[in-house]
């Protein structure tokens, strides 16, 4: 269903922030554009859906890392929103007698 689409699409954009899948996004980016998805004008080719969804994870992971290139002022700010945020999840887990994740 495109209910099931769009949140497991949507799920997959949430689980690019992950630091941890910083190697692996490079490396499947890396592959797509070795295997000749690009054409010879430098248009990436993505003709199917999971190549979308892989370009648009790579996309999303960029723009988080994106915050120390942004103004001072603006940095700051979402530096607190995801400090904020990684302390939630903490409390969050805590509550439900999981293991407290690392920043």
């Amino acid at each position: 269903s495109s209910t099931m689409t769009s949140t497991s699409c949507l799920l997959l954009q949430v689980l690019a922030t992950d630091m941890s899948k910083h190697m692996t996004l490079l490396a499947d980016l890396k592959t797509m554009v070795e295997t000749k998805k690009v054409t010879s004008s430098g248009v990436l080719l993505l003709d199917n859906y999971t190549d979308r969804i892989q370009v648009l994870r790579t996309m999303v992971h960029c723009a988080d890392l994106s915050n120390p290139t942004k103004p001072l002022e603006l940095y700051q700010q979402w530096t607190e929103r995801i400090m904020e945020e990684f302390f939630r999840q903490g409390d969050r887990e805590r509550e439900r007698g999981m293991e407290i994740s690392p920043m």
